[in-house]
């Protein structure tokens, strides 16, 4: 999640675009927020397949808890991705099998297997039509798991308002060098602490997410200074693409994520 300015911040880490793409993005995605009537539409991404790209974005509402994504291959056109329920999820994990990619045809579509017979059932006399899991489904499932787990941004920098909405806090000046390089500086956009009957209404309005310093595995979390741009930027061991940065003295962050979808299924021997 990150505006296009923002987004060359982490030109140094790799994340770059296609000129056509950006360019065409710079007119789309203003249309976009405007027709749906979004508070902001920010750049989420780019997931890799074996025959094309998708280029993702993220349109938020009248809060941070209520958003939309969007695809596209030609950074123009963009259309909606449905809404993951836990069918959904389920039917996404049980056609996934380790390193399986994305293909890069939204027309694509994968066959569930049915489940084996209990014993001593007869099959029926007609098979019945076979389930799929379409691209479009698996797109959906592995942009709001990587969204979920990984979308963080400092702490402070959301504010939570009486009627539980979630929006840019007005008091957010930036970080300084020292606790921009400190995991504990961040928070994990997604994932509520557990409410405390002890804190009082102002503390609880800032101090509402979960901390990046607690990821789990401990260290899935490393992080560089950019001189050139003043930013640091943080990477993700559990699935690699994503990065978030934020500019040191400055209210400017944000987060990307670049890469295939996979999770890091060797993060255990990445770790000290």
């Amino acid at each position: 999640m990150s505006t296009l300015t923002g987004f060359q911040s982490l030109a140094s880490s790799g994340a770059t675009l296609a000129l056509p793409h950006s360019a065409g993005m710079q007119s789309s995605l203003p249309i976009l927020k405007k027709n749906y009537k979004f508070t902001s539409v920010f750049f989420w991404g780019k997931l890799q397949g074996l025959n094309g790209d998708y280029l993702i974005a993220k349109g938020i509402e009248e809060s941070y808890s209520t958003k939309k994504f969007f695809y596209c291959s030609d950074g123009v056109s963009w259309s909606q991705l449905p809404v993951v329920t836990e069918e959904m999820q389920f039917n996404v994990y049980k056609v996934s099998t380790h390193g399986l990619l994305l293909s890069g045809d939204i027309s694509t579509a994968l066959e569930i297997k049915p489940d084996p017979l209990p014993e001593g059932e007869e099959p029926p006399e007609e098979e019945p039509e076979p389930k799929k899991v379409t691209e479009i489904e698996r797109l959906a499932v592995i942009v709001d798991k990587i969204d979920s787990e990984c979308a963080m941004c400092p702490a402070g920098a959301l504010l939570k308002k009486a009627d539980h909405t979630i929006v840019d806090s007005p008091t957010y000046g930036g970080l300084t060098y020292g606790k921009a390089l400190s995991p504990a500086s961040y928070v994990f956009m997604n994932q509520l602490k557990e409410p405390s009957v002890l804190t009082d209404a102002l503390t609880a309005s800032s101090d509402f997410l979960k901390s990046c310093s607690d990821i789990v595995p401990s260290g899935a979390l490393t992080c560089k200074f950019d001189e050139a741009t003043n930013t640091v930027t943080w990477r993700s061991l559990l699935y690699p693409g994503f990065m978030a940065y934020a500019a040191v003295g400055s209210t400017a962050f944000g987060y990307c994520y670049f890469g295939d979808g996979l999770p890091n299924t060797d993060i255990a021997f990445m770790l000290p």
